[in-house]
């Protein structure tokens, strides 16, 4: 899993070369303005500094002298001085021009270029930061995994199968202004937060290999609220990352049930957060699919008619619907991360 905090580079390219564009024909309407406006003798002259200083401001200060001479150039030797009577612009004029633009874009590009750089340090070393954070969040998560499951593969597993979910769900109208690619990116980093809390459930109750008696499973409801409570304090501490709102919900409601049945707070419908309804079924899946202390592990097929006859009882009716739809990509999930070596995955939880 990738949990950088990056720029989109395509998005500021295009970005920047729409800038240029405009302002290389903000330029030349500026030099046509000048020249019905009687020549450079006017004021109107003064207006190219208004694209130079956006390009460098925008695109360093290397575009942003090219522009210079570009404007420069444009009001230079064949603009007149004087339209009106024909009076041409000694050559000193236009050249004076042109080093003025020039240094002028090399001054606002340098601090331009000085801050951009500034601000991808910042954000090198807020990702450093919060590959750290993240690291030690999710040794705690391999932690209670390794004390329930057979493997470290579970919130692999998960992780891909919300994400794919959220994705497949974006394209119903219902959702499509709700999830965009944020959406999907959190609930990706957040998904394999969901039973952190567990780390708080006794062995004993954790590792029984039978059925719970009332009180145990009292006690192991718990772990949504402890889970909770625990993504609290880290989302309180780290404000700046978003997606721990997402994990605190899916933490807390991941075993609510459509109907109210669920626990910790009984919700029903669309009171349940859609990233829990999704955790919900990812979840059910791949227990269903793992084999554990108190069961055997069931097929992608039997696993598949669990979570059918509980669509609009235990699960999102709509959610079922999809993960039935793209049935063959939930198994691809299941099989190929069931396949990686421990510690790759391992690995791939904490880049």
């Amino acid at each position: 899993m990738q949990f950088s905090i990056r720029l989109n580079s395509k998005d500021i390219s295009i970005r920047s070369r729409l800038i240029l564009v405009l302002s290389y024909a903000m330029a030349a309407v500026i030099a046509f303005v000048v020249y019905t406006a009687g020549g450079t003798s006017k004021v109107y002259t003064n207006l190219m500094y208004i694209p130079i200083t956006i390009v460098s401001s925008t695109n360093g200060k290397k575009h942003g002298i090219i522009h210079a001479i570009a404007g420069g150039l444009l009001l230079g030797p064949f603009m007149p001085m004087d339209a009106e009577h024909n009076i041409m612009q000694p050559p000193v004029n236009w050249i004076i021009r042109i080093v003025i633009y020039v240094i002028i874009a090399y001054v606002i590009g340098f601090f331009a270029d000085h801050y951009r750089q500034e601000l991808i340090n910042v954000r090198k070393r807020d990702n450093e930061i919060f590959e750290a954070h993240m690291a030690t969040i999710y040794s705690l998560v391999k932690l209670a995994e390794s004390r329930d499951y057979n493997t470290g593969e579970h919130v692999l597993r998960v992780a891909e199968l919300c994400r794919l979910l959220a994705g497949k769900l974006r394209s119903r109208e219902k959702y499509s202004g709700y999830i965009n690619d944020s959406y999907i990116e959190y609930i990706f980093k957040a998904a394999p937060l969901h039973d952190i809390g567990k780390v708080g459930i006794p062995d004993s109750i954790l590792l029984k290999p039978g059925k719970l008696t009332p009180e145990e499973f009292e006690i192991m409801k718990t772990h949504t609220i402890i889970g909770e409570e625990t993504l609290l304090e880290v989302k309180q501490r780290y404000s700046g990352y978003k997606f721990l709102e997402m994990a605190v919900n899916i933490a807390r409601h991941h075993h609510e049930k459509w109907d109210g049945t669920g626990y910790p707070d009984g919700l029903s419908g669309d009171e349940i957060p859609l990233s829990a309804r999704i955790m919900a079924v990812a979840d059910t899946y791949d227990a269903l699919r793992s084999k554990r202390v108190y069961k055997d592990a069931l097929s992608h097929a039997e696993s598949l008619e669990v979570i059918r006859q509980g669509a609009g009882t235990h699960y999102d009716p709509e959610i079922v619907d999809i993960f039935i739809e793209y049935e063959n990509e939930i198994n691809d999930i299941y099989n190929k991360a069931g396949t990686s070596d421990p510690e790759t995955v391992t690995l791939e939880l904490q880049e």
